[in-house]
């Protein structure tokens, strides 16, 4: 023991007080809670030195401590300039009193550190605008977060940024996950919670086999530590609802098409397409000297591109790859609908392949207003004035979906012109045959390939 009255010596007496103050719990009883084996737990408090600070958390969540409190304690005794894991002695400590009367003590074991997850993609770099989004995000009050809206709006770019804001105060870890589709035969969560389970440390003996046992296991672990989760492509409630956690230090942000209404208590934020300003700059970012010498074609490549993030950042990148073509040049060859979606492709990124994973999800009865929609010289819709009997769900599926804007008119929508393009694309002679007749299929998307939305 540290008998000199020191930090660590009073930082392990307070953990034994706490012990005591909850009951006297053995250390047995407290491994099944802190996921740490007795023996670490014991040696916490033994005050021979400073335990890690997933140890003394743990020791604190065992016995119903406040974690926080306990964090400031450990920085405090740690500030001390007594270093959390001290070096091994050169050899054995030799007990200066006779063997008789020395007290048994259980060796000093070396806390093993829980691995801490670092999932996250990339941050990424240039973003643009969504100042407004940023700040209602910094300010949400605790709980899951819902980041949705139509398709190449900037979703994930936005709750990537999000996400590495948060991540320095999440000292335990990062998880993320790119849910995907619903498959045929349904989605079973269980499984990306038992990753999520292993990641956060939990040995595979230790994973519960049924799913709402997991479930309850991770939702303990998030309660008790400061982890990020963020699940993007989401699709429905089902995918996540076994994930949400009521914890006051970790957080989950959801990523989707869709509002996810079903899911209660998250707080929701919808994109929309940037204003025209945002998008001009996002052009000028890229290519300063194209869009400080054309302004006006800058902004008609806004104007094309539907002033969608992804879709700007494809052409800009295009751009970039071909410096002896003017803006004016670009937009010129732009205005059929092929060339355009034909030029919004490089790599493995495609606005096609962007806007079909988002057509591939609409029922039958949607896919034809947006055939008709499409085939209108103004193609707009009037909530009270339909071309196609109940409209109003179908509206909101193609709302959802991106396939159809609100306008600044109250109940009137547009038709996305990125997705007037795709449909064009997809029946360049405009009929109006049902969409089964049309001999065009919908390309599923190509497996392996992240959907950023």
């Amino acid at each position: 023991m540290d008998a000199s009255g020191g930090a660590v010596a009073e930082f392990a007496s307070r953990l034994r007080r706490l012990r005591i103050e909850a009951g006297s719990p053995t250390y047995r009883d407290m491994a099944r809670t802190a996921m740490y084996s007795a023996s670490v737990l014991s040696s916490a408090a033994n005050g021979h030195r400073l335990p890690t600070l997933q140890v003394a958390l743990a020791y604190v969540a065992a016995c119903g401590g406040d974690r926080e409190e306990w964090r400031r304690r450990w920085l405090e005794a740690a500030g001390n300039g007594i270093p959390a894991v001290p070096p091994r002695p050169a050899g054995p400590q030799i007990p200066r009193e006779p063997a008789a009367r020395a007290i048994p003590q259980e060796l000093p074991t070396t806390a093993p550190v829980l691995p801490r997850p670092c999932q996250l993609p990339p941050r990424p770099q240039g973003l643009v605008g969504r100042s407004e989004e940023l700040g209602r995000l910094a300010s949400a009050p605790a709980g899951p977060v819902v980041i949705s809206g139509p398709v190449g709006v900037g979703k994930s770019e936005l709750a990537l940024h999000h996400a590495h804001n948060l991540a320095p105060a999440m000292v335990d870890g990062q998880l993320y996950a790119d849910v995907g589709p619903v498959p045929e035969g349904g989605y079973d969560v269980s499984g990306l919670v038992a990753e999520f389970l292993a990641a956060l440390g939990v040995p595979s003996g230790q994973i519960p086999a049924a799913a709402d046992q997991r479930a309850g296991l991770y939702r303990s672990l998030l309660a008790q530590r400061r982890v990020l989760v963020l699940l993007e492509n989401v699709h429905c409630e089902r995918q996540v609802r076994p994930l949400l956690a009521d914890s006051a230090t970790s957080t989950t942000i959801v990523v989707g098409r869709s509002s996810l209404l079903g899911l209660r208590d998250v707080h929701r934020i919808r994109l929309e397409p940037l204003p025209r300003t945002d998008s001009v700059a996002l052009i000028a970012q890229g290519l300063p000297e194209r869009a400080q010498a054309d302004p006006a074609s800058a902004n008609r490549l806004a104007e094309l591109c539907g002033d969608l993030p992804l879709a700007l950042d494809i052409a800009t990148r295009k751009l970039l790859a071909h410096p002896e073509m003017s803006l004016r040049r670009a937009v010129n060859q732009l205005d059929r609908p092929e060339a355009l979606l034909d030029w919004l492709s490089v790599g493995d990124l495609s606005m096609r392949e962007v806007l079909n994973s988002a057509h591939v999800q609409l029922s039958d009865r949607a896919c034809d207003l947006l055939d008709r929609l499409a085939n209108l010289p103004q193609p707009e819709l009037r909530a009270d004035e339909s071309i196609l009997a109940g409209a109003d769900q179908l509206t909101d599926e193609l709302v959802e979906a991106g396939m159809l804007r609100p306008t600044d008119r109250l109940g009137v929508y547009r038709l996305d012109p990125l997705a007037r393009a795709f449909v064009a694309d997809r029946d360049p002679a405009h009929n109006l045959l049902p969409r089964r007749s049309v001999p065009f299929p919908r390309i599923r998307p190509r497996a392996g390939v992240r959907q950023l939305t």
